[in-house]
C-alpha cells in the first residue's frame, strides 16, 4: 500500500512541476512571467518572507539560480530584498504591493482550475482530501 501511495504522491507532484502547466497558469492569470520567475514568484509569496537559500531548499533549485530569478522579479517591482537583521550576508525577499496583486491573480487562476478539477467532488470528499493531505505532511515532517 505505501508502494502505491508514493506512486500517486510523484504522480501528483510531476503533474504539477510541469513547465507546461505553469505557461498555462500564467496564461490563465493574465500575467507576464516566464516560467522560471512564475515558480519564484509564488514560492516567495508562500514562504513570505524568505531567504535565497530556503527558498532554493523548498523548490530544490541551486541558491544561484533562484538568485538570479529573485533579481529580475525585483528589477520588474515584484519583489523587494533586503539583508536579514540576524544576519547581513543572507538575502531576504518579500513580495512587494505590486507582487502581492500578481500573486493574487495566479490565486484566483489557480482556485479557477482547482474549483473545475473538484467539480464532481462532495464538499465531504473535498474535506476529506484536505485533511489527510494535511495528516500525511504532518506525518512526513516528522522524518526533516
Amino acid at each position: 500500500m505505501e508502494k502505491e501511495i508514493f506512486k500517486a504522491l510523484i504522480e501528483l507532484v510531476s503533474i504539477m512541476n510541469r513547465p507546461d502547466r505553469d505557461k498555462k497558469m500564467i496564461t490563465n492569470a493574465g500575467v507576464n512571467l516566464e516560467a522560471a520567475t512564475f515558480r519564484v514568484l509564488v514560492g516567495i509569496a508562500h514562504l513570505q518572507s524568505t531567504s535565497v537559500g530556503d527558498l532554493a531548499a523548498m523548490m530544490g533549485k541551486n541558491y544561484s539560480s533562484v538568485s538570479r530569478q529573485i533579481d529580475k522579479l525585483e528589477i520588474a517591482g515584484l519583489v523587494n530584498t533586503y539583508p536579514s537583521s540576524s544576519d547581513s550576508r543572507i538575502r531576504v525577499s518579500e513580495l512587494t504591493k505590486y507582487g502581492e496583486e500578481i500573486n493574487a491573480m495566479i490565486s484566483l487562476a489557480r482556485e479557477r482550475v482547482m474549483r473545475e478539477a473538484l467539480a464532481d467532488w462532495t464538499l465531504e470528499e473535498k474535506n476529506g482530501l484536505l485533511n489527510n493531505l494535511r495528516r500525511l505532511f504532518e506525518s512526513l515532517q516528522r522524518f526533516d
